[in-house]
């Protein structure tokens, strides 16, 4: 059991990590990228986000249903 919290503590830390990174991406399409550079990853990047997004409105979703059966 000690060693799962300490696993799911460092999921949670590499997801922190991940944020940061999207927030650093963000700073470099703003201010660094070349449109090359741009052509390169926006479609992944739009893909990966879109599926994100998705998973992650679905969750919540499930999370305030849940939450107002308990109520």
């Amino acid at each position: 059991a000690e060693r799962r919290a300490v696993l799911e503590a460092r999921d949670v830390d590499d997801i922190l990590r991940a944020v940061d990174h999207l927030n650093l991406t963000t700073q470099w399409v703003q201010s660094k990228a070349s449109d090359e550079a741009l052509e390169q990853v926006t479609d992944n990047l739009l893909m990966a986000m879109h599926d994100l997004r998705t998973v992650l409105v679905r969750k919540k979703a499930e999370r305030l249903l849940r939450a107002e059966g308990d109520a």
